[in-house]
């Protein structure tokens, strides 16, 4: 109950092909030569912009803090290499210190823990690639490879869904792995639209229900989540989903301030649901939530 919303409910391509221009006077669309360096950016805003003039440009930001000898040794050993200039074909790179409001939006956003940590993003925010802590040169250059295979497994659920634009299944695979990846917006759109449509199979009604509950949460619009949860409950047949459904309507209630009306429906989802796996963990909310009631007056 009280982890992020985006996974209460929730049930490697080779380098990129495409050669991008990051060198300053390139012509748009042009290759950078594998051996040259890349040119880093000043600010975060300055590599979304460079980004958003290549096609299908990236942003690699590294997050570091001031006193990181670990920052320091990985940026010696990794950024020299050839591996890194060719895996920076396509991106543009920035640096950004955790300390600033740019770098801690970053690390909180995509639930960064430690640096030093990286991110491949694109000029919307949609994360293509990340990987945190200090490791040998060779973890990290496989997980640079990780990450772009993955982000081609996506890109071929964009081109399947480009090309099957009425299959659902095709819809659902972008908007779930979007949302995986934090793009709310790209995903609820097509979340929205499954959940709408009455031939798309129920179980991708009900799923698409559920993510959509998720980014209402996330985004404090309460009475959206209330409506989407409620809709589970009435049409759902996954006991399962129901019982997650019914659970997340509290997190409606403590977001909404509403403690105590958040207590008792916990209390009365103990009793219909008493054999839950997740007893223990609304116990222990309630134990958190009757501790913050306020005290009754003397009468």
């Amino acid at each position: 109950m009280m982890h992020s919303p985006k996974f209460l409910l929730l049930p490697a391509l080779l380098l990129s092909p495409v050669l991008l221009a990051q060198a300053p006077g390139a012509p748009q669309g042009a290759s950078r030569p594998q051996d040259e360096n890349p040119v880093w950016a000043e600010t975060f805003d300055e590599a979304v912009q460079r980004a958003r003039k290549l096609p299908e440009g990236r942003v690699f930001v590294e997050l570091r803090t001031v006193d990181c000898p670990e920052c320091d040794r990985m940026g010696k050993l990794i950024y020299p290499s050839a591996s890194f200039r060719a895996f920076m074909r396509d991106k543009v790179p920035v640096l950004l210190d955790r300390g600033t409001s740019e770098g801690q939006r970053l690390f909180d956003r995509f639930g960064l823990r430690r640096v030093p940590a990286w991110l491949v993003l694109t000029p919307d925010l949609l994360l293509s690639g990340r990987y945190e802590g200090s490791s040998s040169q060779a973890a990290w250059m496989e997980a640079f490879v990780t990450s772009e295979q993955a982000w081609a497994v996506f890109l071929h659920k964009l081109d399947a869904e480009k090309k099957a634009p009425a299959d659902p299944a095709a819809v659902f695979a972008v908007a779930e792995e979007a949302f995986r990846r934090g793009g709310d917006a790209m995903a609820r759109e097509r979340f929205e639209r499954l959940a709408a449509d009455g031939k798309a199979p129920a179980e991708l009604r009900d799923r698409s229900l559920a993510y959509l509950a998720a980014i209402a949460l996330e985004g404090k619009r309460f009475d959206d989540a209330e409506k989407a949860l409620k809709q589970i409950l009435a049409t759902t047949r996954n006991p399962a989903l129901a019982e997650q459904a019914d659970l997340r309507l509290a997190d409606v209630e403590i977001g909404r301030g509403e403690r105590q009306k958040a207590s008792a429906h916990l209390k009365n989802f103990l009793q219909t649901h008493p054999k839950s796996p997740m007893r223990k963990d609304v116990e222990a909310l309630l134990e958190a939530l009757d501790g913050f009631r306020p005290a009754r007056s003397p009468e």
